[in-house]
């Protein structure tokens, strides 16, 4: 009998003091920052890769992300069907949710655009997209690698 008094008097102090603080810390968790456009900003290297038309396709990306709702960029490399193109500038929009969902609009230099659907994670420091449009399976990943003038 006294074995149960000391073990049912433990727990209930064990509740009592880490009990109290782990329903605090869920609380913290729920009530984090939501992601706005300055959820991404600074440089970002993206690499990609899937099929457009039914022809093999990748890239590598280099973009900066203003905080704002613009990118501005430059696709590195980009190979389609094996055929390779290296330095196509891009610009576009990109619009972060509070929920974190991101949807963006990228126009490359020879004029065509590509659709963006995805979310970003890591507190900013990482998206994951895939291009939504027709005929196309591009899924993208992105992580910064310089904010506010720091390298990462």
């Amino acid at each position: 009998m006294k074995n149960f008094k000391f073990v049912t008097t433990f727990v209930l102090l064990f509740m009592s003091v880490f009990g109290t603080s782990m329903y605090v810390n869920t609380q913290q968790a729920k009530a984090e920052k939501v992601c706005s456009n300055r959820s991404l900003f600074g440089a970002y290297q993206t690499q990609g890769s899937g099929y457009l038309n039914g022809n093999t396709y990748a890239l590598t990306v280099l973009s900066t992300f203003d905080g704002m709702g613009n990118i501005t960029g430059t696709i590195l490399v980009r190979s389609l069907a094996g055929n390779v193109i290296t330095n196509v500038p891009t610009e576009g929009t990109y619009k972060v949710n509070s929920d974190c969902s991101v949807t963006a609009i990228l126009k490359r230099s020879d004029g065509t655009t590509a659709n963006y659907s995805g979310v970003v994670y890591d507190n900013g420091d990482k998206y994951g997209w895939t291009q939504t449009d027709f005929n196309t399976v591009i899924n993208l990943q992105g992580e910064r690698v310089i904010k506010k003038g720091r390298h990462y």
